[in-house]
């Protein structure tokens, strides 16, 4: 063996293994702290990238799954307006019936034809305020959602217009039968008012029928593949990304005894480094 002053091919070596040791407990240490396996991309670059292409992909996904669960909150809370509307049209079919007997004085007929009006003007009212996320539901516009990942996979909900003016048939709009028009309480044409009475209850009927077929078809139906979706990748994600404690924690205590005997064997170089200059004399 060669003695001289600078490091022998003993030391380098003792030196590099204690390098290799102390990256290896590094390594480790972030990956138990982060809890990831790939916290840059050169522990491991094409996990990298399949990572990140599955988590944009999730995230997608989480935002088309909270479309429909908001989705199925416009829904219902149209579904609830229009409920209310078929129950004022009740209301406005018993005063028609009513006012189809002759036993009514006219201060009743009148009264019930207050009744109406007021009803009326509630229908009117709830179209002009219904709305949700500041978005009018029953104006007749429709709604549109995205239920996928591709933004531009879009589903679309036709909702009518609720409104006196709008609501109707061929015999005449629900507007005629506000005190004055031509199917008010007092106009002698109570048949030509049920025709439109049973138009817009139609109307709003069949609207009721589409949005809730809609929500369990549609909404829900989406709702379960996403949330299937959302699973699978996740657990793809977790299997690309996640840390395995048990096998890092074991190769962390493998890298802890490499850096203790790494240390030993270069402590014990530098020691005989110092005994053989001591000895002759360099």
């Amino acid at each position: 063996m060669r003695i001289g002053s600078s490091l022998s091919g003993v030391d380098l070596t003792t030196q590099h293994n204690l390098l290799r040791a102390f990256n290896q407990l590094n390594q480790s240490s972030v990956r138990l702290a982060t809890m990831n396996r790939i916290n840059s991309g050169s522990d491991d670059p094409a996990g990298l990238i399949a990572a990140e292409n599955l988590r944009a992909e999730l995230t997608a996904i989480e935002e088309a799954s909270a479309n429909a669960a908001r989705a199925r909150g416009v829904v219902r809370t149209a579904d609830a307006a229009m409920s209310e509307v078929s129950s004022l049209l009740n209301t406005i079919r018993g005063n028609v019936v009513s006012a189809a007997s002759s036993g009514y004085s006219d201060a009743e007929l009148q009264a019930m034809q207050i009744e109406t009006d007021a009803a009326l003007d509630a229908i009117d009212r709830i179209g002009d305020i219904t709305s949700f996320g500041g978005n009018h539901l029953l104006d007749g516009s429709g709604t549109t959602f995205v239920f996928s990942p591709d933004a531009g996979d879009t589903v679309s909900l036709a909702l009518p217009n609720i409104n006196t003016s709008a609501l109707g048939g061929a015999a005449g709009r629900l507007s005629d039968l506000a005190g004055g028009g031509s199917a008010s309480l007092t106009s002698g044409n109570l048949a030509e008012a049920m025709s439109i009475l049973d138009s817009a209850g139609g109307q709003v009927l069949e609207a009721r029928v589409r949005a809730g077929a809609f929500e369990k078809y549609t909404i829900d139906s989406s709702q379960r593949v996403l949330d299937s979706m959302a699973e699978n990748i996740s657990s793809a994600f977790s299997q690309i990304q996640d840390t395995d404690v048990a096998a890092e924690t074991s190769r962390s205590m493998r890298s802890e005894i490499l850096v203790q005997a790494a240390t030993s064997a270069v402590m014990q170089a530098g020691r005989s480094r110092s005994l053989l200059g001591g000895l002759f004399g360099f």
